[in-house]
């Protein structure tokens, strides 16, 4: 897969202690132009000392957003904290740049924290390092701690030690740490006091035990990589040696199609990256690209190169009604 290098690609200018410098893939433009309005006009948006890698946005009265560069040439990640009556939930930890767990104690005081991952992937776990225990699917808890090495980031650096995608202060990295992983079923429920409920719903595709949160107080559904503006990846799942034949359009539609029965339970759909408070009705949308992938399969609408293993290989692109692909190959159907 052809690189884009920084010439292709006009970076914005950021005041966050990383620089971009290559992406791997072509940035999908509804969502950069979204993140440049909201980057240099949102009018929450903040950066505290704590993490100068982080810029927090407040958008609701207890849901802060945390906003990060990704350090792989891939997309930049969101972070969610919710401020329950008694809890506070977090809600993916990035890449382990910077001191999120301050970050996050001075945004919630003094409320004990529950920290949970969508998924197991660079961009949403590996700052789980800096916390003592975290929440996950039961069926990603195999994947989860194959990260479990100080190894993780090395994929970050050239042979001589120099970032390749994204610059930053290698010493900015969390040390490296066991903690303790603990898989929930789908449907757990996190309490967060006075009845405030945060629901794990279990939405097997882009990995075989990615879940979303369903915030029944705010009506939102953080859908993790399940609904991002631009592209849905249902490319297999090799690293979970146990579960990974789940990740699959098949169960994907599955779960989706048990969501969007629950619709009248939410109002907005906020992904893991790009573009924020989707309507819900994004997820009939991937639910019936999903429909169409599994009635023909062959009947794709554009095919791609990715590099997976360190091997390029082939894979269908199958198109959302306005909102980008679905991605998958006829082994991951």
């Amino acid at each position: 897969m052809a690189e884009i290098k920084i010439q292709d690609v006009q970076f914005m200018e950021s005041e966050l202690k990383t620089k971009k410098i290559r992406v791997r893939e072509a940035p999908d433009p509804v969502g950069v132009s979204y993140e440049k309005l909201l980057r240099r006009h949102d009018k929450t948006k903040k950066v505290y000392p704590e993490d100068p890698y982080v810029e927090v946005y407040q958008f609701r009265d207890n849901l802060y957003c945390l906003y990060s560069e990704s350090l792989d040439g891939m997309g930049d990640p969101w972070s969610f904290l919710i401020l329950g009556p008694k809890k506070a939930m977090l809600i993916d930890t990035g890449f382990g740049l910077g001191d999120l767990k301050s970050l996050v104690e001075e945004l919630a005081g003094p409320l004990p924290l529950i920290v949970v991952n969508t998924h197991y992937h660079f961009d949403h776990a590996y700052g789980n390092y800096q916390f003592e225990k975290i929440y996950c699917n039961e069926y990603e808890v195999p994947a989860m701690k194959t990260k479990l090495t100080p190894h993780v980031w090395d994929y970050l650096f050239d042979e001589s030690g120099r970032c390749i995608w994204t610059e930053f202060d290698r010493n900015d990295l969390v040390p490296y740490r066991e903690y303790e992983i603990v898989g929930c079923p789908d449907g757990h429920r996190f309490d967060l006091g006075d009845g405030y409920e945060v629901e794990m719903i279990h939405l097997p595709g882009h990995t075989a035990g990615h879940a979303a949160y369903l915030d029944k107080h705010n009506r939102i559904l953080f859908a993790g990589d399940a609904a991002c503006i631009g592209n849905l990846g249902i490319t297999g799942d090799p690293v979970n040696k146990v579960y990974g034949d789940m990740a699959t359009v098949t169960n994907f539609r599955t779960a989706l199609a048990k969501l969007t029965a629950r619709n009248d339970e939410f109002d907005q759909v906020f992904p893991s990256h790009s573009v924020l408070e989707l309507d819900k009705v994004v997820l009939e949308n991937i639910l019936e690209t999903c429909e169409k992938i599994l009635d023909n399969p062959a009947g794709c609408d554009s095919l791609c190169v990715k590099v997976r293993g360190g091997v390029e290989r082939e894979f269908c692109n199958k198109m959302i009604y306005r909102m980008g692909n679905l991605t998958y190959s006829k082994e991951t159907v």
